[in-house]
């Protein structure tokens, strides 16, 4: 007997969507287009330097202690390189009074970013494409502390040296909780590395999605699936609607991406076909045609399919549905 996954989606869900039927919606025919990544072994370019690179610093608090790094931005002309773990500093008056213990996080075997570059496209970062720092800094303890309270006075700067003699200074303006005074503070410091996805809340786009599809079979009263089979070619639709109060257009420079995936298979990526969408109004819907192989050896239990538009957004509109593997 085959196997089959069975896709389940609910008509609540569609309804809580709000999907707007002005009209009866364009379908727009899937495309098999991937998104162009850095190479993963380029030819080695010179080391940046610091006049070619714009840096920013981003710190959140995690029980005192404060995480996040620092993103470099190729802003020069040509290729360079940033290979390894950086020596990484800090500037002004209070930190030539405090101690600092700095120390090396362990290099994380493949990005977890399905979009991010391959680590070894750093060899030759690109004219605007960047490389991050990760950090993790607890124990500043500097002039004016006090135990398990004030930081004190914080360090003017984190100061990156580049293997090229340059360096890069971005100014800091909070620093983690004094919890030992006669402790050093400790910095650890990450290798470069591709920058992963990082959503500002202004990049939210006006759209809701939904999953649809055609071949409804009824799993439980109430209950509406899609059936097909381990390792068939599984055809489906997003409704894509503005929830917004402006027209929106797909028009631009390229088109988004978008990621779907049957957990716990593999996340596939691709670029979505959103010219022929070309604007939508307030209100409208467009429906996008999609595939996606299911995996000969999807588990026989109770799963899930995703599907997310633009991840690089705050907040990217996606779509879940239920999926039942069975046989």
């Amino acid at each position: 007997m085959k196997r089959g996954v069975v896709i389940l989606v609910t008509l609540a869900a569609a309804l809580a969507a709000h999907v707007v039927w002005a009209a009866p919606p364009r379908v727009v025919p899937w495309v098999d287009q991937r998104p162009v990544k850095a190479s993963a072994y380029p030819l080695l370019a010179p080391s940046c330097r610091g006049s070619s690179l714009r840096a920013q610093l981003f710190l959140q608090g995690a029980t005192g202690s404060l995480v996040g790094g620092v993103n470099l931005l190729n802003a020069g002309s040509a290729p360079c390189s940033l290979l390894g773990w950086p020596t990484v500093s800090f500037t002004g008056a209070a930190a030539s009074k405090t101690k600092l213990q700095v120390k090396e996080l362990p290099r994380s075997p493949a990005p977890l970013d399905v979009l991010a570059d391959p680590p070894g496209s750093l060899r030759a970062l690109a004219p605007g494409k960047s490389a991050s720092v990760s950090l993790w800094w607890s124990n500043w303890c500097g002039p004016g502390s006090a135990p398990t309270g004030s930081s004190g006075t914080p360090p003017d700067g984190l100061e990156v040296a580049l293997a090229g003699g340059t360096n890069v200074v971005v100014p800091i303006a909070q620093a983690p909780r004094c919890d030992a005074p006669q402790s050093p503070s400790l910095l650890s410091v990450g290798p470069f590395a591709p920058t992963e996805r990082h959503l500002p809340e202004s990049s939210r786009l006006p759209l809701r999605a939904v999953i649809v599809g055609a071949r409804p079979v009824q799993v439980k009263p109430g209950l509406r699936a899609f059936r097909v089979y381990r390792g068939e070619l599984l055809r489906y639709e997003v409704a894509v609607t503005n929830s917004g109060r402006r027209v929106f257009r797909f028009a631009g420079s390229s088109c988004p991406v978008y990621i779907e995936q049957v957990v716990p298979g593999p996340q596939q990526v691709y670029v979505l076909n959103c010219r022929p969408a070309g604007t939508l109004a307030p209100g409208a819907t467009v429906l996008f045609a999609m595939e996606l192989r299911i995996p000969a050896n999807a588990p026989l239990r109770n799963s899930s399919l995703t599907w997310e538009l633009a991840p690089k957004t705050y907040q990217a509109p996606f779509a879940p549905a239920a999926v039942w593997v069975t046989q």
